[in-house]
């Protein structure tokens, strides 16, 4: 997986790296946190030096803009994986809520999105919280994009404190 990731740009690969950290917000900091995040950037071929440098984006419509193109399904059943995987762990309902905004906002096939989160429901023998709402059955929150850079900022600084 790193060789076809390592293919992409490196501002794509921190944009990946972005999302994964808005994500994780929600499922809190806990002692794994730290080596989950440097497997992650390894796998990304990217550094914590390179993600420090990386300006971070205003708002989350620029990371969805920056992902939004990639055509490599691999590359993106990489970033569905990796973005839907806390949310799953951190069973919260606004995380489940906003990990389906992310994926209408990619406006990626939705089929091969909800193959990706079923088999990691599987893989991880976790059900999200509300089975109730599909992939497309999603609003937008107008606070979301504040929440999730908040998010981001603080995932990076606790990366650059440990």
């Amino acid at each position: 997986m790193k060789e076809i990731l390592s293919k992409q740009s490196k501002e794509t690969r921190c944009y990946i790296m972005a999302a994964v950290l808005v994500f994780e917000g929600y499922k809190g900091v806990d002692e794994l946190t730290e080596v989950e995040g440097e497997m992650k950037l390894d796998v990304l071929s990217l550094t914590k030096e390179e993600m420090e440098k990386f300006p971070m984006p205003k708002d989350f419509s620029q990371i969805v803009a920056h992902l939004r193109p990639i055509s490599d399904t691999d590359v993106r059943h990489w970033v569905i994986t990796n973005t839907y995987s806390p949310v799953l762990q951190s069973q919260r309902k606004d995380a489940l809520r906003d990990f389906r905004a992310f994926c209408v906002a990619l406006g990626w096939n939705p089929k091969e999105i909800k193959e990706d989160m079923e088999l990691l429901e599987d893989l991880l023998e976790i059900k999200p919280i509300s089975s109730t709402e599909g992939v497309r059955a999603v609003s937008k929150s107008g606070c979301f994009p504040i929440i999730a850079m908040f998010v981001v900022f603080a995932m990076l600084l606790s990366f650059t404190m440990l």
